[in-house]
């Protein structure tokens, strides 16, 4: 079944988040080590300004013979190359990190967007469009705003942590005892809040999901006046209301947690100093340039850990985004099609065998399509029809790769349909799509290189052209959200005449004339025919008893195939379900 969206119990198991983190940074691993021995230069050179400032002190300034000027000038413009280095190493690791940061993250949401491109339709019924939304959106973001600041910032922690620390002990070792006795209890801190910080940024991130949801299904133009008409405005704005107020205390506790931490190493910073100054007191040989190189180094030792511990806090927020974006990484997409078609079966030729679809694993009621068996020739012309629910729009997304079979299989040409097959199937549907843009865009996304005179062509077909030339801006005109711009009637032969530019071998026509009155649907699906002569065309309808050009009915009810074969002989049979409905419908004309 590969037309819902896998369980969780379904999909392999994924390795660890951290693990698959680090191999995110792999492919970068020369630049990570360039990075490295930059911020190896920068902690060097940054532990060597407080050995210059223990010179200045014991032996330009206080030394046996009294002040030293030449020394003192030198170790000055030491200090002062020392300085510059420090801000070009630090330039460079920052520019080659954030190179690194943002391939990273550019990689992570290419490749979610591919995979979701890739999912099946069912996937997207079932998921709500805010849900999909935050996760490319929010949790990339969230993601990148952890990724970009922490190579450096871990690197230099850690490597300028070790470099404080060592320089410490070279100076005096029960200094540096003292300088370090309370860090074990910072990282105890960090690591238990790291975990809270964690679970409360997944709920955080699940409620902006929910807000993201909630924008995008009700501030479309069709909710608004849904809305509107029912007197629901205000509740959906408490709704809104509710749900960001949550968010907000998500929010202010995550930030309780996070300052908790920060504040435990301010605790460490604060008192630190006193016991350097303890352990001084009880020390021999302590001098005061030693002393004051100490204090210096005491800083060095500090940035690195308030670095880490906000890397801590920071990463532990993004961990949950990770996962979440992880989860869809983690799904299965659709099956591909057949590589090799039939040739000697003819462009178009459709073949359903033994055809069972449900729209959800283990459900209870009967089947959308049960056991359909059809061959559709090369260049036939089929109608498709029977009553509402009888499984139609089914078997056109079967038809046009939309959904695989439960059971069974359907083939075009003798290749299996596993999904789409751009230029061998083309649907066009009840609801027609239009993108925010000009008709002309519209219409050239089923054939980028289509000329004026090819849109004006397949409009004439579909009898919108001059509807399209009376307008201010003609074919340049904009069609506002979804269409909203135009009629129902216009925007179903504006998607039909993208159709017919896509050109493919079979066309499925699923409802896509249900807006047009009669007459103009009459016109329209017999200039669509003229055109297609040759060429596979399915039409699905509920509306069909003036439509006798075409060769094939095949009649569904409860799922199954009632009646199938030449339409003039499911006519001549005056007590079958096609004749009947023929003359009902005739009749009521």
């Amino acid at each position: 079944m590969h037309d819902r969206p896998p369980s969780a119990a379904e999909q392999p198991p994924a390795p660890g988040t951290w693990r698959r983190v680090v191999r995110l940074f792999m492919p970068h691993r020369l630049a990570i080590c360039f990075v490295v021995l930059l911020v190896v230069a920068y902690s060097a050179l940054n532990a060597a300004v407080p050995l210059l400032t223990q010179l200045v002190f014991d032996r330009a300034l206080f030394g046996a013979g009294g002040p030293d000027l030449p020394l003192l000038a030198l170790i000055a413009g030491l200090a002062a190359a020392t300085a510059c280095a420090v801000g070009v190493v630090d330039l460079g690791q920052t520019w080659v990190s954030a190179r690194v940061a943002q391939h990273v993250v550019h990689a992570l949401r290419v490749e979610l967007f591919g995979r979701l491109q890739h999912m099946s339709l069912a996937f997207f019924a079932a998921t709500r469009g805010g849900e999909i939304q935050s996760r490319l959106a929010n949790d990339t973001a969230q993601i990148e705003h952890a990724v970009k600041d922490t190579l450096p910032s871990t690197l230099s922690g850690v490597i300028g942590f070790v470099a404080a620390a060592g320089a410490m002990v070279a100076l005096s070792p029960p200094l540096a005892g003292a300088a370090l006795l309370l860090s074990p209890i910072v990282v105890w801190v960090a690591s238990r809040s790291g975990r809270a910080l964690k679970n409360l940024s997944e709920v955080s991130q699940r409620s902006r999901a929910q807000l993201s949801a909630i924008v995008a299904e009700r501030l479309c133009l069709g909710a608004v006046v849904l809305a509107r008409v029912h007197g629901r405005s205000a509740d959906e704005a408490g709704r809104f209301t509710a749900e960001s107020l949550r968010l907000s205390r998500l929010g202010v506790r995550s930030g309780l947690v996070a300052q908790g931490v920060l504040s435990a190493g301010h605790v460490f910073f604060v008192l630190t100093p006193y016991l350097v100054f303890v352990a001084a007191g009880l020390s021999d040989g302590i001098t005061p340039g030693t002393l004051v190189a100490f204090t210096v180094l005491q800083a060095r030792l500090y940035q690195p850990l308030w670095q880490l511990l906000h890397v801590s806090t920071e990463f532990r927020s993004a961990q949950g985004a990770f996962e979440r974006v992880f989860d869809y990484l983690d799904m299965q997409p659709e099956p591909g099609s057949d590589a090799r078609p039939d040739s000697t079966l003819g462009p178009g030729a459709l073949t359903v065998h033994e055809a069972t679809f449900r729209y959800a694993a283990g459900e209870r009621d009967r089947p959308a399509l049960d056991g359909v068996n059809l061959t559709l020739p090369a260049g036939s012309t089929t109608l498709v029809v029977g009553p509402s629910g009888s499984g139609k729009t089914t078997l056109g997304h079967l038809l046009a790769g939309l959904h695989a079979p439960t059971e069974g299989s359907v083939r075009i040409d003798g290749a299996k349909i596993g999904r789409p097959s751009p230029g061998r199937v083309c649907i066009a549907t009840q609801e027609p799509f239009l993108f925010q843009g000009s008709i002309a865009d519209n219409l050239r996304y089923a054939a980028p290189d289509a000329t004026a005179d090819d849109l004006m062509r397949a409009c004439r077909l579909t009898r919108v052209h001059e509807r399209i030339m009376a307008l201010p801006d003609g074919y340049d005109s904009l069609v506002g959200e979804r269409g909203a711009l135009l009629s129902g009637g216009e925007r179903q032969r504006v998607a039909l005449a993208r159709a017919l530019l896509a050109d493919a071998s079979v066309l499925v026509l699923d409802e896509a004339t249900s807006a047009l009155d009669p007459m103009t649907e009459l016109e329209v699906v017999e200039a669509i025919l003229a055109e297609r002569a040759g060429r596979t065309t399915v039409m699905i309808t509920h509306r069909f008893g003036a439509l006798d050009s075409f060769d094939t009915v095949v009649a569904l009810d409860e799922g199954r195939v009632a009646e199938h074969g030449d339409r003039l002989d499911l006519l001549g049979d005056r007590h079958g379900w096609y004749a009947r409905m023929v003359r009902a419908q005739t009749g009521a004309a």
